[in-house]
């Protein structure tokens, strides 16, 4: 894609709308077939793209050349995806965990690890049982969390680390019986 990387590079660190518009127009298939060749799934691609669009406005710099620039966007791509693989592994565990607890929490007898995790979950506030399950059992990202409640993603993130201190404090504070790994 030849064009004049300078003045688009330029436009993107100003924000310039316009700058974007081509942007998007020139990139968006392109980024799009950089992540589906990196194995992303078609239906994912267009968040993969969104997010690779964050980190371009994030440390948009200027570039001489087109073959610089889009080499840049390829590897901003490839980190993505690989960021991407990591949340969704992460995600799963974590949900999947969640669940046992939960199917667990059903039966009668359930290990003494998963009762100070009942126990510890059942001491946080409704409002906070409600993010936690949203994002570990429904697979809600950081970024659809802080959009439903009008915050900030890093403010999701905080919050979300300050809640497995907590459920892991909590479940500490019963000695009685081991810990699980």
């Amino acid at each position: 894609m030849s064009g004049d990387p300078v003045r688009l590079t330029v436009g993107l660190t100003r924000c310039d709308e316009a700058a974007w518009r081509e942007f998007h127009a020139r990139y968006f298939e392109i980024l799009k077939s950089m992540a589906l060749a990196r194995g992303v799934a078609p239906c994912e691609a267009p968040e993969i793209v969104q997010r690779v669009y964050l980190r371009v406005l994030r440390h948009a710099k200027v570039f001489q050349s087109d073959h610089d620039f889009e080499a840049w966007l390829a590897c901003l791509t490839r980190c993505e995806v690989i960021d991407s693989s990591r949340r969704s592994r992460r995600r799963t565990w974590l949900g999947e965990r969640f669940q046992q607890w939960q199917e667990e929490r059903r039966e009668e007898a359930p290990p003494a690890s998963d009762e100070r995790l009942a126990d510890a979950l059942h001491s946080l506030t409704e409002e906070e049982r409600h993010l936690l399950t949203r994002h570990y059992v429904d697979g809600w990202s950081q970024d659809e969390l802080a959009a439903a409640q009008a915050t900030s993603t890093k403010a999701i993130e905080s919050r979300l680390a300050r809640l497995r201190r907590r459920v892991r404090s909590l479940m500490m504070d019963h000695p009685d019986t081991p810990v699980e790994p």
